[in-house]
């Protein structure tokens, strides 16, 4: 091989190896030779509201402004909101060590899609059929594999502190 050659190869290897431990010591989500790496846990929930401070976080949060949503929906990001829907699909996993759930939440009023994704730090006892009120933080765009109504669409997602059965 030509020095140039090794050269270029030589950094493309550094490029490759520094890239995934930056990955690793700071959570970054990507798939290197079909090898994933997560993200922090911190980038999909947020701590559940308990005790005296659910009222505090309820009150904190505004109704999720369809029109917005519709409009230009990165706009809301990071904002604390409560949306009501009924559940669509439910799935409870381990990650980060613990159990999580996971929820796809059919809401009226909201167009083009009416759904919203919900992450949830912890297990829940609602189901799918079962109608809630999510607060939280809104972030988009969100991402589904299943059901088949959201596969391959950018979704607003909330990262829920609090569900209540309504």
């Amino acid at each position: 091989m030509e020095k140039k050659t090794k050269i270029l190869v030589g950094i493309v290897i550094l490029a490759v190896i520094g890239f995934v431990s930056y990955g690793y010591i700071f959570g970054l989500s990507f798939e290197i030779l079909g090898i994933s790496f997560e993200g922090k846990e911190s980038d999909f929930y947020l701590p559940a509201a308990a005790g005296d401070n659910v009222p505090t976080y309820k009150n904190s949060c505004s109704e999720l402004n369809m029109y917005q949503v519709s409009k230009d929906p990165g706009s809301l990001n990071g904002q604390k909101i409560r949306v009501t829907g009924q559940i669509l699909k439910k799935d409870e996993f381990v990650q980060f060590s613990k159990m999580r759930t996971y929820l796809v939440l059919k809401v009226s009023g909201l167009s083009p899609n009416p759904y919203v994704l919900v992450s949830y730090s912890t297990t829940t006892p609602f189901n799918q059929g079962d109608n809630l009120t999510v607060y939280g933080e809104y972030y988009y765009p969100a991402q589904a594999d299943s059901p088949q109504e959201v596969v391959n669409k950018d979704l607003p997602g909330i990262k829920a502190v609090h569900l209540e059965k309504v």
